[in-house]
């Protein structure tokens, strides 16, 4: 086990610097080349997930939906000649004009089908939380570099709710120099076990559990508040909510590119909050609240909570970033990325950074000690036990690979 994550960590180390927002590459997009998207063509999308939490990237001007993936053979299209379902995503891969995979899954599954996706030369437009340990989160960027692909992460709130009111304030240092973050969501999910009960025939099970360790069926597991809380196949209100508003303060501060770096347990002389607090890289203080206010930042000047009820306003103009393409929505800032191969506002890092707040949570809550986290090297200094949390054993067939 030390000799596989030690490998991996050597496989899949990247360096932040080289993850910033520049064009993708290739001109040959103008002429859908190259396996690229025609700017004059219909986006074909593929959904994987036909359940509660389905996107509309299909569903936009320019864009249609042509295949729905589910295990879960119920779920799949039964009266829409336009749209052909598939039990197995593999094989939606390889149909014919498919460009954009969009995915709707448990949270266990997210990485290893976008980079299958990503493999097969397509976009993809994940839901939040993009990974589902640390190690994906560096693996799940990799292979989007790698192949040359738009990939999305999908929190919409993050610029609807922050970004077209308090990021243009606080970066314009209306409340001075940014000192501490404070984000609220739910807790850590947890282990869990169910009654076992007969499998239904239109269900895959074993393909629903995929990389997990085997977990016996029950109806209430496939519920989605209940496998979000399921330590085996979610992460909790930690990469649920955590997703939008931990993305939400962090991309507010011009800060969602920053990782962390010491995470304290909460209830100590160092860390006396009920949250975990995380000193991000530039010495930023960030605490997850599991209640109060969605967002709270605390400034040398001033501490602005929202929503707003001191009436802060922007010192001056500032440049934020935001959709491309004068969209005002995240699925119509997908599809323009995928037609000018630029990346999207929530590009995999920054979806992957977002993501290992809630991962880093989740460690310290479970270890109830204080730990310092070496990005370079993918391990916590001094703390053989919380790096092996770094990555999962996966289960075979089912393992991840770039």
């Amino acid at each position: 086990m030390r000799k596989e994550i030690t490998k991996s960590r050597r496989n899949f180390l990247l360096k932040a610097s080289a993850c910033c927002s520049i064009p993708l590459f290739l001109p040959g997009y103008i002429l859908g080349k190259d396996g690229n998207t025609s700017p004059n063509d219909t986006i074909n999308v593929g959904l994987i997930g036909n359940g509660v939490r389905r996107s509309n990237i299909g569903s936009r001007p320019g864009s249609r939906f042509i295949a729905i993936c589910d295990c879960d053979t119920r779920k799949l299209p039964k009266d829409s000649p336009n749209i052909k379902g598939f039990k197995y995503y593999e094989e939606m891969l390889e149909m014919p004009g498919l460009d954009v995979v969009s995915i709707a899954t448990p949270d266990h599954w997210h990485t290893r089908m976008t980079i299958d996706a990503c493999k097969a030369g397509k976009d993809v437009y994940c839901e939040k939380p993009l990974t589902f340990t640390l190690m994906e989160s560096r693996q799940i960027v990799q292979a989007a570099r790698k192949y040359n692909r738009v990939v999305s992460s999908g929190s919409q709130r993050i610029m609807e709710d922050y970004g077209q009111y308090i990021a243009p304030i606080i970066m314009s240092g209306a409340i001075g120099e940014v000192k501490e973050i404070h984000a609220s969501c739910g807790g850590a999910p947890s282990e869990r076990t169910y009654t076992p009960q007969e499998v239904p025939a239109e269900f895959d099970w074993e393909r629903w559990v995929g990389q997990s360790p085997w977990f016996p069926y029950n109806e209430r597991a496939i519920q989605p508040m209940t496998w979000r809380y399921n330590s085996d196949f979610g992460t909790g209100g930690l990469g649920d909510w955590g997703g939008h508003n931990f993305g939400g303060g962090l991309y507010s501060c011009g800060m969602d590119h920053i990782a962390p770096k010491e995470i304290y347990a909460p209830n100590t002389e160092k860390n006396p909050t009920n949250g975990a607090m995380i000193v991000m890289e530039n010495g930023v203080k960030f605490f997850h609240n599991p209640s109060g206010p969605k967002v709270k930042i605390v400034g040398t000047e001033g501490t602005y909570t929202f929503p707003d009820t001191q009436g802060y306003k922007a010192k001056h103009a500032v440049n934020v970033r935001r959709y491309s393409g004068g969209a005002n929505n995240i699925a119509d800032d997908f599809l323009y990325c995928v037609r000018n191969r630029i990346r999207p506002f929530q590009d995999v890092f920054y979806g992957a950074n977002v993501a290992d707040y809630g991962h880093m949570c989740i460690i310290v809550y479970k270890l109830k000690r204080d730990l310092v986290w070496d990005k370079e090297k993918m391990e916590f200094t001094g703390d053989p036990q919380a790096t092996l949390l770094v990555s999962r054993v996966q289960r075979a067939p089912y393992e991840i690979e770039v």
